[in-house]
């Protein structure tokens, strides 16, 4: 059986492909130059979604597993029920043993015509997932910013002292600019879609972001 893992990194990386296409499409329409695809800035940048998504998932995986965003809370029965076993237990000793007693010979007859208690009902726990955001939006959205920068030039050949300068010229730049999209998308990530589909749906909502990053590398790569 095909681990989560896999399943996601292959979808991650069509979607990666798929966004490098159209943002070197688009470069040759502005540019008004014949229609091309460069595969080798093709694979550099499916390569490079092989290699940063399984450090996503896992770090997605935490995040949800450390601060789980939906809790169980008491249903309104359950909550009664507690309140009335905290005030049964002030009794004195005898009144205890006699309501045990009148329990145990009322629980047959009652088992089967008693309702069916009603389920905890799961809540979204506002502080989990406030916590999540901005560790996702500081941590996450940094090392993923320096990832990329410092990842797509070694993928491309140049060396670490290189791939070190361009991350601290570009990092910024491009980190403000992710925070015109990633916010929203994160909330929406943290309260709707299961953990073991937010790489996807990132994936899918950032192929506008793919392109921009796509359009960006590009011009970086010609102009070395």
């Amino acid at each position: 059986m095909e681990s989560p893992i896999v399943k996601v990194t292959i979808q991650a990386t069509l979607l990666s492909a798929l966004s490098n296409v159209l943002g070197q499409l688009i470069a040759c329409h502005q540019a008004r130059s014949p229609y091309g695809i460069d595969i080798r800035e093709l694979m550099t940048f499916a390569a490079f979604s092989v290699i940063s998504c399984p450090p996503n998932y896992l770090w997605q995986t935490w995040l949800e597993a450390t601060f789980p965003g939906y809790t169980q809370s008491l249903a309104t029965s359950e909550k009664e029920k507690l309140v009335d076993e905290t005030v049964a237990g002030q009794s004195t000793s005898t009144e205890k043993s006699g309501l045990r007693n009148r329990n145990v010979k009322q629980a047959a007859v009652t088992s089967e015509s008693a309702p069916k208690p009603e389920k905890a009902k799961e809540e979204l726990n506002l502080r989990n997932t406030a916590v999540k955001f901005l560790l996702d939006q500081t941590v996450g959205a940094a090392f993923n910013t320096m990832s990329f920068i410092m990842g797509i030039a070694m993928l491309r050949g140049k060396s670490w002292q290189y791939g070190w300068e361009e991350t601290k010229t570009g990092f910024w730049p491009l980190l403000v600019a992710g925070q015109k999209l990633w916010p929203l998308v994160s909330i929406i990530s943290l309260t709707l879609i299961p953990v073991e589909q937010r790489m996807v749906f990132g994936g899918i909502v950032g192929i506008g972001w793919g392109i921009f990053l796509s359009l960006m590398a590009g011009g970086k790569s010609k102009r070395d």
